[in-house]
């Protein structure tokens, strides 16, 4: 699979903050503090699609209550094996 050069970098930021492992959770807002820049809404629009192509997961929000904030709520995100195969095949066909 191919993916855009602005969904790649996204998805190497989750990947490096993770170490590259699919059980470490990484907060959603730390991904778009090191994201060089990007607005935070480029950042979830990029988020959401990576999900939606597989690449990582999100875990339900955390501090979601009926009256919720939406400064006080964050999603935890995983980068998945398939995201890791994506970095991967990129990295070779750089070398």
């Amino acid at each position: 699979m191919t993916i855009r050069p602005a969904l790649r970098n996204i998805l190497k930021v989750v990947g490096d903050l993770s170490n590259y492992d699919v059980t470490t959770n990484v907060v959603d807002t730390t991904v778009v503090q090191h994201s060089g820049g990007l607005s935070s809404l480029v950042v979830y629009d990029s988020l959401e699609e990576l999900e939606s192509l597989g690449l990582i997961k999100m875990v339900q929000p955390i501090g979601d209550t009926k009256e919720k904030k939406d400064d006080d709520t964050f999603r935890l995100l995983n980068i998945t094996k398939e995201g890791l195969e994506e970095l991967q095949s990129n990295q070779q066909n750089i070398n």
